[in-house]
């Protein structure tokens, strides 16, 4: 009697065994059946941050203000900069004015060596004629060799004189690029979302001093794989507020990441967190949403 019993048993649980892996390799059959699922409504954001500290000295933006790209978000200060700045400049000027001077040395120079030339040819004649004495001409000669030298020295000078500049120059462009860190522009247009400091306030670097919303939410649907199909870049779902069903409109597939990953917590009321899914992005059509929204998405055929 209670080996029959025991078949029995063991029969039932072979056949409740059998309908589970049945049921299991019917639902991980993609029949491409309507499917629905919740999505969250996200948004791209980017934090803008200065690389250097200092205070700031404009106006940020409030929250739900634009920024358009390229527009100036705020600037800071840092004690001495534009001192320096203008103090390097005020040295290239003199550079400037010394590597003129010296051009104009060096030209009055060699006029003054071409006039001395000519004037020992003609005594150097006059000498080999009997007519001047021979220490006239040496005195032309050594007077020949002196400017020489002069020039020369005003020659040698010049290398300096660029060392200078090409010294002042690199220092300049550093405090110029100093500066430029201490101005912090938008590289995208969007919308502040959350402002972290005003005008007046230390910033230290690295911290953000405001959120900026790149562009419209979107929605982020975690699908399973038996169900992937239902879901192709480039075509549409229909999505509603999971609180209001009747407000339904189109999502357009933008991207299916291309790895599975488990559920996440956001989809715990629908499927199961320990299911395999993959990460798709939904463009809503013709509709508002807000961050942090849930919709439900059906897509997939009757």
């Amino acid at each position: 009697m209670k080996r029959g019993i025991w078949v029995a048993l063991a029969v039932a649980v072979a056949v409740a065994g059998a309908w589970g892996y049945g049921a299991l390799m019917r639902q991980e059959n993609d029949d491409g059946r309507r499917v629905q699922l919740l999505a969250i409504a996200e948004e791209q954001h980017m934090d803008l941050s200065f690389s250097r500290s200092g205070r700031l000295v404009t106006r940020v933006p409030e929250e739900g203000e634009a920024v358009t790209a390229g527009s100036l978000v705020a600037r800071i200060e840092e004690a001495g900069l534009s001192e320096d700045a203008a103090d390097l400049e005020r040295q290239r000027d003199q550079v400037s004015a010394q590597e003129k001077a010296r051009r104009e040395q060096v030209a009055q120079l060699h006029a003054q060596l071409a006039q001395t030339v000519s004037e020992e040819k003609r005594m150097a004649r006059l000498a080999s004629e009997g007519v001047a004495p021979a220490a006239d001409l040496e005195t032309l000669q050594h007077k020949r060799d002196e400017l020489d030298a002069s020039i020369r020295a005003r020659e040698a000078e010049k290398g300096n004189l660029e060392a200078q500049e090409r010294s002042l120059a690199s220092r300049l462009e550093k405090v110029h690029r100093f500066e430029k860190e201490g101005t912090l522009t938008s590289p995208v247009g969007g919308t502040v979302l959350t402002r972290y400091h005003r005008q007046g306030e230390f910033v230290a670097a690295g911290d953000p001093v405001l959120t900026l919303q790149v562009e419209a939410p979107y929605l982020r649907v975690e699908v399973p794989e038996e169900r992937l199909s239902a879901f192709t870049v480039g075509g549409s779902v229909t999505v509603w507020p999971q609180a209001r069903p009747d407000a339904r409109f189109a999502a357009r597939v933008v991207t299916i990441k291309p790895r599975a990953e488990f559920a996440t917590r956001k989809n715990w009321g629908l499927q199961s967190r320990d299911l395999k899914t993959f990460s798709v992005r939904l463009a809503p059509q013709n509709a508002g949403i807000v961050s942090g929204q849930t919709f439900v998405v059906e897509a997939g055929r009757n």
